[in-house]
């Protein structure tokens, strides 16, 4: 009885704890980010899948003292406060095809090279992976700030920063001399 309770621990706990981990996760449902996230994608020519939950990209963190424009400023602090936690994407993402941290992990456990060669054979017709955060937004919703980060290869990702502003013809990427933390490899 002892062996059995044992085993029955060791095959069924990382399931507890990963279908924990998924059951916290609460579904992001902020209709103007799925235009911010529809927006964002309309550069990717290839198709591309994007990370389920958003990301909370702590080596970009630019506070809102830093940004002149009241309204950018808002939008950077509400932006920092819907990060604290984790979001499930699934729901404002629509269609779009999503690939887990759970299966990123695995593909990625033998190392870079060896994972692409593996992302590659499972998603042949993919260019790569989006991982997102949640949008900042100002109090009127006219402007927002989110994080985004490609990664298509060994040395081929970029990530920063992008600032938007709502225009007649829907969100639009601005550039506005604001710090951004981007980089590429």
């Amino acid at each position: 009885m002892r062996k059995t309770f044992k085993y029955a621990l060791l095959v069924l706990w990382p399931a507890m704890v990963v279908s924990g981990q998924i059951a916290s996760v609460k579904a992001y449902s902020e209709p103007d980010a799925q235009e911010i996230y529809r927006a964002l994608m309309a550069p990717y020519k290839r198709p591309i899948l994007v990370l389920s939950t958003t990301i909370d990209e702590k080596t970009c963190s630019v506070s809102e003292k830093e940004i002149k424009d009241p309204e950018f400023r808002k939008a950077m602090a509400t932006f920092h406060e819907v990060n604290e936690q984790v979001w499930d994407l699934s729901k404002v993402l629509g269609n779009r095809r999503t690939i887990n941290n759970v299966e990123l992990d695995e593909i990625f456990k033998p190392g870079l090279v060896e994972g692409w060669k593996q992302f590659r054979q499972k998603y042949p017709d993919s260019s790569g992976y989006v991982s997102l955060s949640a949008v900042g937004f100002n109090d009127a919703h006219t402007v927002a700030v989110v994080y985004s980060a490609g990664h298509c290869a060994v040395n081929c990702a970029a990530g920063g920063l992008q600032y938007f502003r709502r225009t007649p013809k829907g969100w639009q990427r601005v550039e506005t001399g604001f710090p951004n933390c981007h980089w590429f490899s």
